[in-house]
């Protein structure tokens, strides 16, 4: 094949993947090459420079606001929402949109992606884009059952099908009625792998939950009471995420709520390269601090409101 031939057949590989949006699996079918040679051509094109990848946000961001959070808290990077003055929900739905393309600009082959439940995750995963991911897994950082969570438990497995990766998921349901009881599932063998593998992931997408009645997913969920929420915040919580509360500073509380959550630690998500924090409104201001300030997120995903109320004065 002359070096011609070679071009025309790679610009070709680009226009079925980029232009037409067929995935790799069936750009193979279509020039008759495996797989793993269409992955080589695309690589090869943009080590050509045949590619220009400009990521075009669906809602303007603003960038001087994240620098300054940034620059304040030493983060790997910020992207800002303008506050749109729709509704609640309506925000989290449009942040989702902004999340899924960062989300994508960090998620890469053969990657073990831990991902959290709630609402602005859930958003996230429905805004992703069917992108291959060759050899990738979605793996749940906490349990769930069907029953406990109103925004969906799938969500590993949606991720998964988007990306024609694998999904993992801590076969247990989120609250248990004991930490006796939670201690002995999460030590499970069959169990404690796959918290292994959540701990050791390679880049961790969740959300916060507030401890303003309004928004609280434990709350709106039914997993607790008012009075249980107002105990928790006596008790130091500023949010949780996956059912761990933790303090102002990101310290995980040593209360029994904690101890009866079946996911992994809390403390681990340090350990994780990019951890991407996604959380809409004020309300969202004082678990946002927190798990920054204790280096569980180093990635946020915010709007207008909560990015003003992280740069006001502790």
């Amino acid at each position: 094949m002359s070096t011609q031939q070679h071009i025309n057949q790679l610009t070709e590989v680009l226009h079925l993947y980029y232009e037409q949006g067929l995935n790799q699996k069936m750009i193979s079918k279509k020039i008759n090459a495996s797989v793993s040679t269409v992955s080589r051509m695309i690589k090869e094109a943009h080590e050509l420079g045949m590619v220009e990848i400009t990521i075009k946000y669906p809602f303007e961001t603003i960038p001087s606001i994240a620098n300054d959070l940034k620059n304040k808290f030493g983060l790997k990077d910020a992207y800002v929402l303008p506050a749109t003055g729709s509704s609640y929900y309506d925000q989290v739905k449009n942040l989702g949109q902004v999340a899924a393309k960062v989300l994508d600009s960090y998620f890469k082959e053969n990657h073990i992606l831990g991902i959290s439940l709630g609402m602005a995750v859930a958003s996230t995963v429905r805004a992703f884009n069917n992108t291959e991911k060759k050899g990738s897994q979605i793996v749940r950082f906490q349990g769930a059952a069907d029953f406990e969570l109103m925004e969906g438990t799938n969500l590993a497995q949606i991720l998964a099908d988007k990306v024609n990766g694998k999904a993992t998921e801590i076969p247990s349901p989120w609250l248990l009625p004991t930490a006796e009881v939670c201690e002995t599932i999460i030590n499970d063998p069959a169990v404690k792998r796959i918290i292994d593998l959540a701990e050791n992931a390679d880049l961790g997408l969740v959300g916060m939950g507030s401890m303003d009645p309004a928004h609280s997913t434990l709350l709106r969920n039914q997993l607790l009471t008012h009075e249980q929420l107002d105990q928790l915040r006596k008790a130091g919580s500023v949010g949780e995420i996956f059912g761990k509360h933790y303090d102002k500073d990101g310290n995980t509380l040593d209360i029994d709520f904690n101890k009866r959550t079946a996911s992994i630690r809390l403390e681990c998500l340090k350990q994780i390269d990019t951890v991407i924090g996604i959380a809409v409104g004020s309300c969202k201001a004082g678990p946002l601090r927190g798990a920054i300030k204790g280096g569980l997120i180093n990635v946020i995903v915010t709007d207008l409101d909560a990015a003003t109320k992280l740069l006001e004065n502790d």
